[in-house]
């Protein structure tokens, strides 16, 4: 697809249906998988999943990412050895029938890959705020990009291109699983669970010697290094707290990553920390980045009611409801959380809070 087809007007771009993506995949192209930075379990999950999807179908496809993907979620990778997710090897657009994003809310964030947006035939999200920069699919109502590539599996099997593809739906389960924080999380909705349901029949029913259900979320959330409880250490000990204690904040500058000895890989889940303290509403991390320090990626997670999407929105990010991110740019650490703490005081006064927290 050339530069000129994708748009319908300015900073527009059509819509896609599923039927048309299961058409490209049954076509059996060699596909370019994109997915965002700071990789979590839905994107790494979903992308490798259209990739076995796109084999079963007879195609190839290679999976690309802007960060290093976390060590806890590289089991997730199929054929590691070819340098997928590789950032350092060339890519070349046409090389490709087609290119594709899954879970890329935003141009933002593709990284180093944004400016490959002209060549980019499709995106697959299910982010309700975000800037869509292809042709897209997205389904804010699913609560994973997860959730949309098992409609793309069972769409697949009932075409005949496969009875099963275990391979496909282990990935799935983890980017399902790891978008609802164990099916924890107020995205998680009875069509989730009813696809969890299937996916568990595929997957532990399986004849291939492969991971079961239990083993995957093992290996998702069972077991942490010690460097990541050394990050976990670092959060308690550096909390702070506002607005008597509905706004709970983490701040991470590389100099406390040097002197603990600790990458930007092993904070990543650090906003679980204050988020988890009574009381908290909203729970955020600021982490300074390393490649430009007066950058800060900020995440944020809510309890109550208030969409954080919204504030990160402001700052030019977005996501969820109740779960989003965004990058500022700060002269300092102290300024970075001024502006960001600012921000969410003000959406927690403009919020219609119940008196206590269920």
């Amino acid at each position: 697809m050339n530069e000129s087809a994708h748009m319908t007007g300015e900073n527009e771009y059509p819509t896609i249906t599923l039927e048309e993506i299961c058409d490209i995949i049954e076509d059996a192209p060699k596909a370019l998988i994109i997915s965002h930075v700071n990789p979590d379990g839905d994107t790494v999950g979903s992308a490798f999943a259209l990739k076995e999807m796109i084999c079963a179908a007879g195609g190839t496809a290679r999976c690309i990412c802007p960060g290093d993907v976390p060590r806890r979620l590289r089991f997730l990778m199929t054929d590691q050895d070819d340098m997928s997710f590789d950032r350092e090897s060339a890519v070349l657009p046409d090389d490709y029938d087609i290119i594709c994003a899954v879970d890329v809310a935003s141009p933002m964030q593709l990284g180093a890959f944004e400016p490959m947006i002209p060549y980019i035939d499709f995106m697959i999200d299910h982010h309700g705020v975000g800037t869509p920069f292809a042709p897209h699919y997205i389904d804010a109502e699913a609560s994973a990009c997860g959730e949309i590539l098992y409609d793309i599996y069972a769409n697949l099997a009932n075409r005949g291109i496969y009875e099963t593809c275990p391979d496909a739906a282990r990935r799935i389960y983890a980017a399902i699983v790891s978008d609802t924080g164990s099916f924890k999380f107020s995205n998680t909705t009875p069509k989730t669970h009813m696809i969890a349901a299937a996916l568990v029949d595929v997957i532990n029913t399986a004849k291939d010697e492969g991971m079961d259900t239990a083993d995957l979320c093992r290996s998702l959330f069972g077991q942490r290094t010690l460097k990541e409880l050394t990050a976990q250490m670092i959060a308690i000990q550096n909390l702070r707290f506002y607005d008597s204690g509905r706004l709970g904040v983490v701040l991470f500058t590389q100099q406390m990553l040097a002197d603990a000895g600790l990458t930007e890989e092993e904070i990543g889940n650090v906003v679980d920390t204050p988020r988890g303290v009574e009381g908290v509403v909203v729970g955020l991390s600021l982490r300074q980045l390393a490649a430009d320090p007066t950058q800060y990626k900020v995440s944020a997670r809510a309890n109550g009611n208030i969409d954080v999407s919204a504030v990160c929105a402001g700052f030019g990010g977005g996501g969820h409801v109740r779960a989003a991110g965004c990058t500022v740019t700060a002269d300092t650490p102290e300024d970075a959380l001024d502006m960001v703490v600012e921000a969410f005081l003000s959406a927690l006064a403009d919020a219609e809070m119940p008196d206590t927290l269920a």
